[in-house]
C-alpha cells in the first residue's frame, strides 16, 4: 500500500512539474516588448507611422509615450493603425509646473525650490499634500480625454533618491556609504505635522531621522495612499495603470522611499539597468526572480532594460534571456532612440523564433 501510495504521489509531482514547467515556457515564449518614446512636436503623421509600423514588425507590444496631450492626439492614430498599445508616460511627483510651495523638504530643512538635489530639474512634490493629489488628476484629466489611450504610465513616482545607484555615484562626485541630510528628503511642514499629529514626535528630535523605521513607513505610506488614489482615478476613466520603479521593492524602499508592492498597479516597469549598478546581465534575472516571488500573478513585471548599455546585439540578447528566465512578463527599453537597426533585427529574431516556438506547441 504504501509502495502503491509513492508511486502515486510520484506520478502527482511529475505531472504537476509538467505543468508548470509548460506554463512558464510558454510564458517565455511569448513576451510583450514595450518601448519608451520620446515624443517630437514637430514629427508628421507619416513619420510616426513609420516609427510604429517599424516596432510592430520587430514585435512589440506598445509604447510609453512621453508627450502633451496635443502630441499623443496625433501620434495615437498612427499606433493604432500599427496596432500598439499607447501608455502616457507621466511624470508624477517630479514636476516641473509644481507650485514651489509644494516641493519636498531635506533634513536641513532646504526646499528644491531653494536648494537643488543632484539636478536642476528635481521638483520632487510633497505627496502629504492634498493639492498635490488634485494637482496629478487635473493632469490625468487631461490625458483621459484623449481617444484610444490605453494607459497612464507613472514615472517619478517617489521621492528624491536618498542613495544613487553605485555606478552613478562618481558622476556626481559622491560617496553615499549612508544617507546624508542634504539627501533625505520628506520634511515639507505638512508632512511633519501629520506625523507630530499621529505620533506626538517631532520627527527631527529623533536620533538618526534618515533611518528611523516608523518615520521612514510613515513618509512610505503618504506616497502609497497618494499612488493609490491615482491609480483608482485611473481605472475610473478606463485606463490601464503602470509606474515605472526601481529595480526591486527592498531596493526601492531603501534608495527612493518607494513601496511599489503596495500599489496593486495592472503592470510594473521595474528599471534594471545593470550598468547603473556595476553589474553584469546575470543580475537582471535574479532582480527578476525576487520581483516575480513578491507581485501576484495578475500584475504583470515588464523588466526594464538599458539600450544603451547592450549596443552589441549578443549582450541584449543575453539581457533578454536573463529577464525572461527570471520570470518577467516581458521587456521594455529605455528609450526608442537607442535602439539602433542591428538591435531592432535582434528583437524581431527573438520574437519570431517566439511565436514558432508557440504555434508549434499548439499544433
Amino acid at each position: 500500500m504504501n509502495f502503491m501510495n509513492c508511486k502515486i504521489g510520484f506520478f502527482f509531482f511529475v505531472l504537476l512539474f509538467l505543468i508548470t514547467g509548460c506554463h512558464d515556457e510558454y510564458k517565455k515564449s511569448s513576451p510583450e516588448f514595450w518601448v519608451w518614446m520620446h515624443a517630437d512636436v514637430n514629427k508628421e503623421p507619416t513619420e510616426w507611422a513609420s516609427d510604429f509600423r517599424k516596432l510592430k514588425e520587430a514585435g512589440f507590444t506598445g509604447v510609453l509615450l512621453g508627450a502633451n496631450p496635443r502630441v499623443l492626439e496625433a501620434a495615437i492614430p498612427e499606433a493604432k493603425k500599427s496596432g500598439l498599445e499607447v501608455y502616457a508616460w507621466m511624470w508624477a511627483m517630479n514636476r516641473s509646473d509644481a507650485d514651489p510651495a509644494w516641493l519636498s523638504v531635506n533634513q536641513k530643512g532646504k526646499s528644491l525650490a531653494e536648494e537643488k538635489a543632484y539636478v536642476g530639474y528635481y521638483k520632487f512634490m510633497c505627496p502629504a499634500l492634498p493639492e498635490v493629489k488634485d494637482f496629478l488628476k487635473t493632469k490625468i484629466d487631461e490625458l483621459a480625454k484623449i481617444k484610444g489611450l490605453d494607459g497612464i504610465h507613472l514615472d517619478y513616482i517617489r521621492y528624491v533618491d536618498a542613495i544613487l545607484p553605485i555606478g552613478l555615484q562618481p558622476k556626481y562626485g559622491l560617496k553615499q556609504d549612508s544617507i546624508f541630510p542634504e539627501f533625505d528628503y520628506g520634511y515639507h511642514p505638512r508632512m511633519i505635522d501629520l506625523y507630530k499629529q499621529k505620533t506626538g514626535i517631532d520627527p527631527l528630535g529623533l536620533p538618526n531621522p534618515a533611518t528611523d523605521p516608523d518615520w521612514l513607513q510613515f513618509r512610505l505610506d503618504e506616497l502609497n495612499k497618494t499612488v493609490l488614489g491615482l491609480r483608482d482615478y485611473i481605472h475610473q476613466k478606463g485606463l490601464s495603470a503602470s509606474a515605472a520603479v526601481f529595480p526591486t521593492p527592498a531596493m526601492s524602499r531603501e534608495m527612493v522611499r518607494q513601496e511599489w508592492n503596495k500599489w496593486d498597479l495592472d503592470c510594473y516597469f521595474p528599471m534594471v539597468y545593470h550598468n547603473f549598478y556595476n553589474e553584469d546581465t546575470e543580475w537582471i534575472r535574479k532582480v527578476m526572480i525576487e520581483n516575480k516571488s513578491i507581485i501576484p500573478p495578475e500584475q504583470k513585471v515588464i523588466c526594464g532594460i538599458y539600450a544603451p548599455a547592450l549596443q552589441n546585439p549578443g549582450n541584449l540578447d543575453q539581457a533578454i534571456l536573463e529577464a525572461l528566465e527570471g520570470g518577467a512578463d516581458g521587456i521594455s527599453f529605455f528609450d526608442y532612440g537607442s535602439l539602433n537597426d542591428s538591435m531592432m533585427m535582434t528583437i524581431s529574431n527573438y520574437k519570431q523564433k517566439s511565436i514558432g516556438t508557440a504555434n508549434n506547441r499548439e499544433n
